[in-house]
């Protein structure tokens, strides 16, 4: 088990390679997948995916998606983890997901800016969405891999609380007893300056992309299955916040 003595064994696979895949996958019984959903690691999951649609073991593969995965989401990630969910339904493999909504760590993203400018740059000045902690979505993953009650469904986990970027400074202002803005760009303005801040074309396009679904209002909204799968309430983010004050000043 994890956390355990000796309770983790570390294997180095070839994840492109399906033999070797086999190999590593064969008498296990559980898979969980983290992986982004476009390029390279799309491909790959789609390998693991297949290899793990032929090994008899294998009772459950879970996998990390989005929240509102959807072919019509204007998301290209929530539409891209919505594909390689068609997929895994066609190769018949049994399959779970655990959908968390975005991460309390994509304030720290912008950690810098706050630290220079006591900004936050993007897009979306209104929308809202229930951010998770990545904690809080790791530990329900955890849940679902382990408990059968769990599995052949997906799971959409929010944080507590709806907020916009603004209002998540708002808070970030308090924690700091500074005021911290939202400035907002153009479109192509941002790309630029996450690329050069050293984020690929690619991932800036899907953050882009993340902004205009939150200015659609298609994260508004919250669930309880992180209290269902869990037993507790998720972390606030005026808690996270306080944790990694110390970044944003």
């Amino acid at each position: 088990m994890f956390g355990e003595a000796e309770g983790l064994c570390i294997r180095r696979t070839s994840l492109d390679d399906p033999h070797d895949l086999t190999d590593a996958l064969r008498g296990i019984r559980t898979v969980f997948i983290a992986m982004g959903s476009i390029g390279i690691q799309g491909v790959l999951q789609r390998t693991v995916i297949v290899v793990a649609a032929r090994i008899s073991s294998i009772e459950q593969v879970t996998r990390l998606s989005v929240l509102n995965t959807s072919a019509d989401s204007i998301g290209i990630n929530q539409r891209a983890h919505h594909s390689i969910d068609q997929f895994a339904a066609s190769t018949g493999v049994p399959y779970s997901t655990i959908r968390p909504s975005i991460f309390f760590l994509s304030l720290l993203a912008g950690a810098r800016e706050v630290r220079a400018a006591r900004t936050w740059t993007g897009l979306a000045d209104s929308g809202r969405t229930a951010l998770i902690d990545h904690r809080d979505a790791a530990e329900a993953g955890v849940c679902v891999l382990a408990d059968a009650k769990h599995w052949g469904a997906h799971h959409e986990l929010t944080g507590p609380t709806p907020l916009s970027w603004p209002e998540a400074l708002e808070l970030l202002s308090a924690e700091l007893n500074e005021t911290v803005s939202f400035r907002v760009t153009t479109e192509r303005k941002l790309l630029e300056g996450l690329i050069g801040t050293g984020v690929p074309a690619g991932e800036a396009e899907l953050l882009i992309a993340r902004e205009w679904a939150i200015l659609a209002g298609e994260n508004a909204f919250t669930t309880h299955a992180f209290q269902q799968i869990t037993g507790r309430k998720p972390r606030a983010l005026t808690d996270f916040l306080h944790e990694h004050r110390e970044e944003f000043i």
